[in-house]
C-alpha cells in the first residue's frame, strides 16, 4: 500500500512515520524549571548529527497552540539541559516521566528516581548509565508544524565505569549492559536483542 502524504492529516503522518522510522533513540531530557524543580522528559524524535562540533538534534511541538512543552520553554530559557540515554530497568520510570504535568511541576517524585551531581547548574539522574550535558546550539523553528528543531552542543559526558573498556586511544562502550531503550509506534518501546558484527568494506 502506498500512502501519499499530501492527502493525509498531520496526525496520520505522525502515525505512519513512528511506525517506520524504528527503533528511534530517546533523550531522556532533563531542564530546569523557573521555580528551580527540575522537569524530565522523553522525546524520541532525536538524533546525532555531527561530531565536530558534538551536535545533537531533537525535534519538540507544543502542548498546544502556542503553548510550548515545558523542556523546550526550558530550553529556550536556560541554554542547556542534560539527555540521558535509559536502560532497560528505567524503562517504567520513563514512561511515567512522559505524564502531562503541568509547568513547574517535577516529574521525577512520580518516578521515583534521584539525582546526583553532575555539572554546576544541573544535577543527572544517579541510576541512568548515560549522561550529556548540553547547551543549546541553535533552533530551527517550523513554524507550521508548531515544532522546534533544537540543536544541542555536547560539553560534557558520563558513562558508567563498568560500560567501558579501552582498547589503544579507543574507548568502547558495551552497548548489551547498556541495554538502552528505543522508541516504536504507539505504546511499544525495543531493547536492543541481538546485535550484527560486518567488517566495513575498505
Amino acid at each position: 500500500m502506498r500512502f501519499h502524504f499530501a492527502q493525509l492529516s498531520g496526525n496520520q503522518r505522525y502515525h505512519l512515520i513512528t511506525q517506520t522510522v524504528t527503533p528511534r533513540p530517546i533523550a531522556w531530557i532533563l531542564t530546569k524549571n523557573e521555580n528551580d524543580s527540575f522537569n524530565l522528559a522523553p522525546f524520541s524524535y532525536f538524533t546525532p548529527i555531527c561530531p565536530e562540533p558534538a551536535l545533537l538534534a531533537v525535534s519538540i511541538g507544543n502542548k498546544a497552540p502556542n503553548i510550548p512543552k515545558d523542556t523546550k520553554r526550558n530550553l529556550l530559557r536556560e541554554k542547556e539541559c542534560v539527555i540521558h540515554i535509559a536502560s532497560e530497568p528505567l524503562m517504567q520510570a520513563l514512561n511515567e516521566s512522559a505524564a502531562n504535568e503541568e509547568y513547574n511541576h517535577s516529574e521525577l517524585p512520580r518516578t521515583g528516581l534521584s539525582l546526583s551531581d553532575f555539572v554546576a547548574s544541573l544535577p543527572r539522574i544517579s541510576d541512568a548509565h548515560v549522561a550529556l550535558h548540553c547547551r543549546l546550539f541553535d533552533v530551527h523553528n517550523l513554524a507550521e508544524a508548531a515544532f522546534d528543531v533544537l540543536y544541542l552542543e555536547v560539553l560534557d559526558l558520563y558513562v558508567s565505569d563498568h560500560l567501558i573498556t579501552q582498547e589503544d586511544d579507543r574507548t568502547n562502550i558495551d552497548s548489551q549492559q547498556l541495554s538502552p531503550i528505543s522508541r516504536l509506534g504507539g505504546n511499544d518501546y525495543a531493547l536492543l536483542g541481538k546485535t550484527v558484527t560486518i567488517q566495513r568494506p575498505s
